[in-house]
């Protein structure tokens, strides 16, 4: 199945969206919390980009998972919790 995130969030702490080797990253942050939510790797996809610091309102991504997601709403408790608040 196929889940679409809608976003936001401060990006002081971050070095942009995409996953980097060495630095704290976007993708990264939302990846690691759906895995430990979900208990599976989960990677995201994004619907674009942001650089170093960047602020994002709104910003799309999806992320696709074998089995159908029962509880939604504890699933965006979670992640609010795991990220950090926008």
């Amino acid at each position: 199945m196929r889940y679409f995130l809608k976003l936001s969030y401060l990006g002081a702490p971050f070095h942009g969206w995409q996953s980097q080797p060495n630095a704290v990253s976007v993708q990264q942050t939302v990846e690691e919390a759906l895995a430990t939510i979900l208990r599976v790797p989960a990677p995201v996809s994004g619907a674009g980009r942001t650089d170093t610091g960047v602020n994002a309102r709104v910003m799309y991504a999806h992320f696709d998972t074998d089995s159908p997601i029962k509880d939604t709403r504890r699933l965006l408790q979670g992640m609010n919790r795991l990220c950090g608040p926008a």
